[in-house]
């Protein structure tokens, strides 16, 4: 499944990743899940974000890495697979 980076950062000891589903309907993790080739925890989140008319964008995610060091793997605008 596809994903554009949207945007990344640390925060305190954790790294996050927030990108944008191109293809497919739902998914889950597990705890072999990977984006982009990195580990991530099984959890993910929806941030509040706005699409331009007001309404929520509801195709962005946002995912944690197991590794916060991988953080420099991801760049926004990179398409990336989801390995559910």
């Amino acid at each position: 499944m596809k994903f554009k980076v949207e945007f990344v950062y640390k925060l305190d000891k954790e790294a996050y990743v927030l990108a944008r589903q191109l293809e497919g309907d739902g998914f889950s993790l597990s705890v072999s899940s990977r984006l982009g080739g990195a580990s991530i925890r099984p959890v993910v989140t929806q941030p509040r974000k706005l699409r331009s008319d007001g309404s929520p964008d509801l195709e962005v995610f946002t995912f944690i890495l197991s590794h916060p060091e991988d953080v420099v793997c991801f760049h926004e605008g990179n398409v990336i697979d989801l390995e559910p």
